[in-house]
């Protein structure tokens, strides 16, 4: 699976089951999160938390929405518990096309295909789909790194956890399935 910047990546089916799905997605362009659990995003030394809450499709199979929220540090130490953080929860929206082609459509309705973070912007098509870039930009390098993880609560947030993985942009990278309750597995078997 490539998540393209052109079109949600999970079927109508798919998108209906969105609670049932328990496993991280990692792509060379983004990656899927399970509902309810946070992503971790790094550029430089600003931080962000981000957690999709809830995810479903509109009138048509071709209408895609997600509630997320999103935690943002800037000061560098990625310290969430700190009063400087910045509180985000926005619904996100992608819309049908209507009209003639590619070139002579336009969206049926409002869309916000951007979760916001402080300054930081990344793209979001369908479900809890997060992306190494901003909705305006081609894919590419940009210095956006994300980490999955198993957390809920931004109590638990710790960008210091050496079970942390973080993921930058690859082209090249096949996709990659990992199913929540086995994300960190690799990591707590190298320590025993």
């Amino acid at each position: 699976m490539r998540l393209a910047g052109g079109s949600p990546d999970l079927s109508a089916h798919d998108q209906n089951k969105v609670s049932a799905i328990e496993e991280v997605r990692i792509a060379g362009n983004a990656l899927v999160m399970p509902m309810g659990r946070i992503v971790l995003v790094r550029n430089g030394s600003q931080y962000c938390a981000v957690k999709f809450t809830r995810a479903w499709t509109g009138k048509t199979d071709h209408d895609y929405f997600a509630r997320y929220e999103s935690y943002y540090q800037g000061d560098g130490t990625g310290d969430f518990s700190k009063p400087n953080v910045q509180f985000t929860e926005e619904e996100l929206a992608w819309r049908r096309r209507v009209g003639l082609g590619k070139f002579f459509s336009f969206p049926a309705g409002p869309e916000n295909l951007e979760i916001k973070c402080g300054p930081i912007r990344l793209f979001w098509s369908s479900k809890g789909s997060i992306y190494f870039r901003s909705h305006a930009k081609k894919d590419a390098d940009y210095g956006i790194e994300l980490a999955p993880t198993t957390w809920t609560e931004i109590s638990e947030v710790n960008i210091f956890d050496p079970r942390l993985q973080w993921y930058s942009y690859d082209g090249k990278r096949k996709e990659v399935r990992i199913p929540i309750d086995r994300l960190w597995e690799n990591h707590e078997r190298e320590n025993r």
